[in-house]
């Protein structure tokens, strides 16, 4: 993955359509992150700058941005100068991963430029005036920051210091030769050498360009030859064949990437529209992964004070197993107080259920033989309602327990969609606060949305819907499913409510083994080779008292085995039916 020369060939190429375009909005959606929404020829159209340290990148976006409630200083900044400007013209300094954007005058607003620096970790969006003077950038650097080039507003704008390297798109055998040949000599690699000599290289596109020129140890000479003309060819033609992603290797070319033999590969029409889809399917999965770490974290916190609270609780049980110790002395007391002398500290007295052994009851003097079994009643109805009390909680907390458990499954396996139902549910909870930003109206809304379970076609056309998290299951089961559909659940696992639609008489055989796979592969079973999964008609559930979303109980059931693991769970899954 990487954003290089030729990618900024190629994108500033296509981005040459949009010379004239009117800026409408400025958006700031994160703090490396701009967006220009454009108006050209009766269409809108979206350009993402970035100067994200690992993600710097420009392209055109169809994806939503977040709007925050307080625009940043550089946003109200470029707000001033760019609202209503129209872009004069698109350009790319040679062989530089940068982008230009120059605003024409507009409504008393002076011409001004907006410069896009590619540069990795030192990635930068800049706004300078005509005389070349900084207004603002994303990203200050003091000369005691960077004394090479400080970038700061009032400071000339100090252009990026060129490389000193040869020039790929007018290399020649000669001057190739000339660089590359010490550096082989010295034992490099043709690829590195080549990064070496020549200047806008990436690794990738040293390997691609090696390749294409059949590179030969033993004749080097034809060897770079061959490699100029491929180095001229690649940039001339960068993005003329279109972009080419391989999804495997999370790896980008605006050129084929003939080197990579056995990886499938993608082609787009255009360089901008690979790049949207990449980066953002790379952002989902980054914030999938942020929140499940989020709310892994809430969950297991949770669960670790109740385990400890479970350690003391039993620990408490344990010790108020004395209480039928209490209730055999005042028994026995009882029976053989005749036998007490007044005043003595114990008495040795037989066991009233073991009458061949004797037992030995520690006594209080001052009290005779009825006021010590007084004593010990009250005492042994003090510990037995302690230990029901306990029991109480005990119990409270292993269903706590089972459905942290639940929580942390439906974590692993949730999507985007599915980990924001679980963080609302955490919030309800009161396992999390509610996000102090959030606003009242953004709070009503997702109250509003619906949860989305997962919908597969059975292959007698029936429809199974399968849950991914509590608050789905609690919805499935009690809201969508009618009494005589079929409800299924792995036995002892953490996993998916699973419905067949449609009377359980009329449901197809095959129905209930696909169901079954479902359940079992939507568990915390997945990867055994066989699982039990329970089956009832929905009418014989019911919610567990006091339980938590998704918890229900059942004494009419059946069982069924499947292995989830096998080839017709894998035709099953590819039934998937996307949401509207």
């Amino acid at each position: 993955m990487t954003f290089d020369t030729l990618t900024m060939i190629a994108v500033a190429g296509e981005l040459q359509e949009l010379a004239g375009a009117r800026v409408q909005r400025v958006i700031q959606p994160s703090r490396e992150e701009i967006v220009l929404s454009l108006y050209h020829c009766g269409e809108e159209h979206s350009l993402l700058l970035s100067a994200h340290p690992h993600y710097a990148r420009v392209h055109l976006t169809r994806q939503r941005c977040r709007r925050p409630e307080q625009p940043p200083p550089f946003c109200m900044l470029l707000r001033k100068y760019l609202t209503g400007a129209q872009i004069g013209a698109f350009s790319q300094p040679h062989l530089e991963r940068i982008l230009i954007l120059r605003f024409e005058e507009h409504e008393g607003m002076p011409a001004v430029k907006l410069i896009a620096e590619i540069m990795g970790r030192r990635s930068n969006i800049v706004l300078v005036d005509g005389k070349g003077i900084i207004l603002g950038a994303i990203k200050t650097a003091t000369l005691e920051q960077n004394p090479r080039r400080a970038v700061m507003p009032g400071l000339p704008y100090a252009e990026v210091p060129p490389q000193r390297k040869l020039d790929p798109t007018a290399v020649e055998r000669d001057s190739l030769s000339k660089a590359m040949l010490p550096l082989l000599v010295q034992g490099m690699i043709p690829e590195e050498a080549l990064l070496k000599a020549v200047c806008g290289i990436s690794p990738l596109a040293a390997r691609e360009a090696v390749y294409r020129s059949s590179w030969n140890d033993e004749a080097p000479m034809g060897s770079i030859e061959r490699l100029s003309s491929v180095l001229r060819e690649l940039f001339s033609g960068s993005g003329a064949e279109g972009a080419f992603l391989i999804p495997e290797l999370n790896i980008y070319a605006p050129y084929p990437l003939t080197h990579i033999q056995h990886s499938p590969m993608q082609r787009f029409s255009q360089m901008n529209e690979l790049l949207d889809r990449f980066y953002a399917k790379l952002a989902r999965a980054e914030e999938k992964e942020k929140l499940q770490g989020q709310l892994r974290s809430r969950v297991n916190r949770r669960k670790s004070r109740l385990e400890q609270k479970l350690e003391g609780l039993e620990k408490e049980l344990r010790q108020a197993g004395e209480a039928d110790r209490y209730r055999i002395y005042g028994e026995t007391l009882l029976t053989y107080g005749a036998m007490v002398d007044r005043g003595a500290a114990e008495a040795t007295l037989p066991h009233l259920y073991q009458p061949e052994e004797r037992i030995t009851i520690p006594l209080d003097p001052s009290l005779n033989a009825a006021g010590n079994a007084r004593k010990y009643f009250r005492r042994y109805r003090k510990v037995s309602n302690s230990r029901k009390h306990l029991k109480g909680q005990i119990s409270m907390i292993h269903d706590e327990l089972a459905y942290c458990r639940e929580l942390l499954y439906a974590i692993e396996q949730g999507n985007l969609s599915s980990l924001a139902e679980i963080r609302e549910e955490l919030v309800e909870s009161g396992y999390m606060k509610p996000h102090p930003k959030e606003s009242l109206r953004r709070k009503k809304k997702q109250r509003r949305e619906k949860p989305r379970p997962l919908s597969f076609k059975a292959s007698s056309g029936n429809t199974i819907l399968v849950g991914l998290n509590n608050r789905q299951n609690d919805y499935l089961t009690f809201k969508i499913a009618a009494g005589r559909d079929t409800w299924l659940h792995v036995r002892g696992l953490p996993g998916s409510h699973v419905i067949i639609k449609g009377a359980s008489e009329t449901a197809a055989e095959s129905d209930l083994e696909e169901a079954a796979l479902l359940a079992a592969y939507y568990s915390r079973g997945r990867d055994l080779p066989a699982v039990a999964v329970d089956y009832t008609e929905v009418r014989h559930l019911r919610r567990a008292p006091g339980g938590k979303p998704g918890f229900v109980l059942y004494n009419r059931y059946q069982t069924i085995t499947v292995n989830p693991r096998g080839e017709k769970l894998k035709q099953l899954l590819q039934q998937h039916i996307p949401e509207n």
